[in-house]
């Protein structure tokens, strides 16, 4: 091989592993001014929902909203604020101006379970390269926040 054909294989080789770096992520929001970041792997669907839509179970932990009809099959649904120590969902609808009766579904599958995140509003698709993801000790989250973040990305 020539030292030519060498180095179009290194330059290939290369941009293969920095196109894998990169991973698409649901920009969403946990409260009004607090947004996070979830990888589309997993995802389904997004839907806005009614949170009446939602039938409550009573007994369950309070970041359990309940079960929604989700394409005929029954789907829990979790307020992901609530689970991740945020005020909950149901709250933060009643202190806005316009109680809005309204919250954004998103199905994600983890193997052959599908599970619904209730989150207040969804952003917008973005690219990050994983590797500028900067891990965080987080000293000052609770411990179900600290099991769910993985670190934390500054974008431009």
């Amino acid at each position: 091989m020539t030292n030519q054909m060498i180095s179009s294989q290194k330059k290939s080789t290369q941009l293969a592993k920095s196109h894998a770096a990169i991973e698409q992520f649901l920009s969403f929001y946990l409260e009004a001014d607090q947004q996070a970041l979830l990888t589309t792997q997993q995802l389904l669907e997004i839907i806005k929902a009614s949170l009446t839509e939602i039938t409550a179970i009573a007994g369950l932990a309070p970041s359990v909203m309940g079960i929604y009809n989700w394409r005929g099959d029954v789907i829990w649904v979790i307020d992901l604020a609530s689970l991740l120590g945020y005020k909950p969902l149901y709250a933060q609808q009643y202190e806005q101006e316009k109680l809005r009766d309204k919250c954004h579904i998103v199905f994600l599958r983890n193997q052959d379970n599908v599970i619904g995140l209730a989150v207040p509003r969804v952003g917008q698709i973005v690219k990050c390269d994983i590797s500028t993801i900067q891990a965080s000790a987080l000293t000052f989250a609770n411990p179900a926040m600290m099991k769910a973040c993985q670190g934390y990305w500054l974008s431009g």
